[in-house]
């Protein structure tokens, strides 16, 4: 039996227009930093990046209810990351569009005085033409080589890697007017690609990954490595990993529509032990999910565990909501159900009131030291909620007599009234 959870503070405010899954982002854009290491989880301030069809662009901050800047007519936004895409070891905010525009934008954080309206005006760095119609990418270090990339998944079935090269000039004034980005790698995939996520394999080497039609998923490997880069597909319907001079080609045995929408996440931690805690290249978890509620976590070629629900997932997280060190999966469906699963297959559920549009699970910061895990949702009536009391003691079901037990004060005064616990 699953249990029901309700959530109940939220943040609400309002950004008009339609939004895409993956134009909504937690992240720290603004490079600040706490003052004390007061936080629940991190020293970093994390803030609401969301973007829309019409072209506008907006940054929520704290509890604050309306945007700390915006930006307009960029075009049809259809995705937007943060990460350190220029290898600066900072952050920087990507925005791309359906028409291949390619926006960079280096946010500063708030002074002490007031934003005046030209302070809150956000201007693009550096814009760049890109091959049209993106629509999902990623900042990661896909090939290995200590540098990131942006990676960008194509509604025609390619997906590429770009790197940012700097100019000759590399001081902060002048140096996005000097770089660029330029192609490194491409794929031509047999399937839509839905998400990207980045994986660590058995040998805890990272693995870039895409998601299939069908509950598929393939490993995309990099150039760097010897590789031609045909499209991965499976060889028999029967097949559940199909295995090629480039890689893998896994296939989820429950889902029975090849042309499902399927989206995964990486990169899920598994808990820190001893020994995980001196090496970092410990082998994480993925999980796929796909549109008529098949969810299933995997470990290398190995599924765990799968869990069938009756609605439809477009929207996969991972996130720790208990604070354990352990990462449970978040998922979501069109009419607002939301799914926490841990890593032992144990659910809670969320109902949201409303119909989501988009949906984000990550960390936020309301301007109190630090950041604290958090819901987004955004609706169809140009309101987006930022549920930021979602922590959890446990996702198991348990009783009284085994939360009393695991509490010294408990266990003491049960014995003194001569009690017996069990």
């Amino acid at each position: 039996m699953w249990r029901t959870v309700s959530f109940v503070d939220r943040i609400e405010v309002e950004f008009k227009g339609t939004l895409f899954n993956q134009a909504v982002a937690l992240a720290d854009v603004d490079n600040d930093q706490a003052r004390d290491c007061a936080g629940l989880y991190n020293n970093n301030k994390n803030e609401l990046i969301v973007g829309n069809v019409d072209g506008d662009l907006a940054i929520f901050k704290g509890s604050n209810p309306t945007s700390c800047k915006k930006s307009s007519d960029l075009g049809m936004i259809t995705c937007l990351g943060v990460g350190d895409v220029c290898n600066q070891n900072k952050n920087v905010l990507v925005t791309l569009t359906a028409e291949g525009w390619c926006y960079l934008f280096g946010v500063k954080a708030e002074g002490e005085t007031p934003l005046t309206d030209e302070d809150k005006t956000l201007k693009p760095a550096y814009k760049q033409d890109l091959p049209a119609n993106g629509k999902v990418l990623l900042i990661a270090d896909a090939d290995t080589d200590g540098k990131i990339e942006l990676i960008v998944g194509y509604s025609d079935r390619v997906v590429r890697s770009f790197r940012w090269q700097p100019g000759s000039n590399t001081s902060d004034i002048d140096y996005y007017s000097t770089g660029h980005l330029v192609s490194v790698q491409k794929w031509q995939l047999a399937g839509q690609t839905e998400s990207i996520t980045m994986n660590r394999s058995l040998n805890g080497e990272p693995q870039l990954m895409a998601s299939q039609p069908g509950g598929t998923l393939v490993i995309l490997l990099p150039h760097n490595k010897g590789n031609n880069h045909q499209p991965l597909k499976s060889k028999s319907s029967n097949s559940n990993v199909d295995s090629t001079k480039d890689g893998k080609s896994v296939r989820l045995s429950r889902a029975k529509n090849r042309d499902m929408s399927t989206v995964m996440v990486g990169n899920i931690t598994p808990g820190v032990s001893s020994d995980d805690a001196v090496n970092d290249s410990c082998q994480t978890y993925y999980a796929v999910a796909t549109l008529d509620g098949n969810l299933v976590l995997a470990e290398n070629d190995k599924i765990l565990w799968s869990l069938q629900v009756d609605h439809q997932l477009f929207s996969l997280c991972k996130l720790d909501v208990t604070g354990n060190g352990q990462e449970e999966v978040v998922c979501c469906s069109w009419d607002g159900q939301t799914y926490i699963v841990n890593q032992s297959r144990e659910v809670v559920r969320y109902l949201f009131q409303e119909h989501v549009a988009a949906f984000s699970a990550g960390f936020y910061s309301l301007g109190d030291g630090g950041n604290r895990p958090c819901f987004v949702y955004a609706t169809f009536d140009n309101t987006l909620y930022i549920y930021h009391n979602i922590n959890l003691p446990r996702v198991e079901s348990t009783n009284l007599i085994q939360v009393m037990d695991q509490i010294p004060e408990a266990r003491q005064l049960l014995q003194k009234l001569n009690i017996n616990r069990k």
